[in-house]
């Protein structure tokens, strides 16, 4: 597989463009692949979607989970150990 080339910067007006460039030669590939592994094409698609998708769900709640527990890490006393219990 092509290697992805990386960001030059996230100011450039066509920063979107540019990842969707970086990223379109292995991601037909993968298409193809299911393709011609016997898959619909709007099956592929669909697919492809959907963990999309779930990628991005997943970024967010990760994002999310470490703003709280930066948060949670400020607020705990100097050197006070986080003890949960389930």
């Amino acid at each position: 597989m092509k290697r992805i080339s990386p960001p030059t910067t996230n100011q450039q007006p066509d920063r979107f463009l540019q990842r969707q460039e970086a990223m379109a030669g292995g991601f037909t590939n993968v298409a193809m692949a299911a393709v011609e592994a016997g898959w619909k094409p709007e099956d592929v698609a669909s697919a492809m979607v959907e963990l999309a998708d779930h990628m991005m769900l997943g970024v967010i709640a990760n994002r999310d989970l470490d703003q709280d527990l930066s948060i949670w890490a400020k607020e705990l006393p100097k050197g006070a150990m986080f003890n949960a219990r389930i």
